[in-house]
């Protein structure tokens, strides 16, 4: 897939952690890194990124497959939001340097009031080493939400 992820998700770098959306579909996609020393998260002490960042990594793609839906239905990005995790499991203590992780993401859950809960994983060489259950939302009106919460 030859989408800009500046066109498909609001994080801007530093901030951005994935590379690319390799695949997006109804509700599920894929989205890949590889771990570089200038990520915002990385940590020398662990010669990559630590394994709590997954869940962010996880979140990002979940942004990114959104973004990819809304815009081919001819609609703009959104904002969402991470509301928790359940679950979060990593085998490993860090996502390695210079090694590639493969996120996917497949929404299990859809309120219409913005509510989603999506199952993903992390994996590397095709082994899942990472897995979660993110609640996330995404307000129908973006602009009232902020005015209402945060204005």
């Amino acid at each position: 897939m030859g989408h800009d992820l500046a066109e498909l998700i609001k994080h801007e770098p530093p901030m951005r952690l994935i590379d690319k959306l390799c695949s997006a579909e109804q509700g599920k996609g894929q989205c890949c890194l590889t771990v570089s020393s200038d990520n915002l998260f990385y940590s020398e002490q662990y010669k990559g990124l630590p394994a709590h960042v997954g869940i962010e990594l996880m979140a990002q793609t979940i942004a990114a497959v959104a973004g990819y839906q809304s815009k081919a239905d001819g609609g703009e990005i959104k904002l969402g939001f991470l509301l928790g995790s359940r679950k979060y499991q990593c085998d490993i203590d860090s996502f390695k340097l210079g090694e590639r992780y493969d996120i996917f993401v497949e929404e299990l859950h859809f309120e219409s009031s913005g509510l989603s809960v999506f199952e993903c994983d992390i994996r590397h060489n095709d082994k899942v080493v990472a897995q979660a259950r993110l609640n996330v939302y995404q307000p129908p009106d973006e602009t009232a939400f902020i005015e209402e919460n945060y204005g």
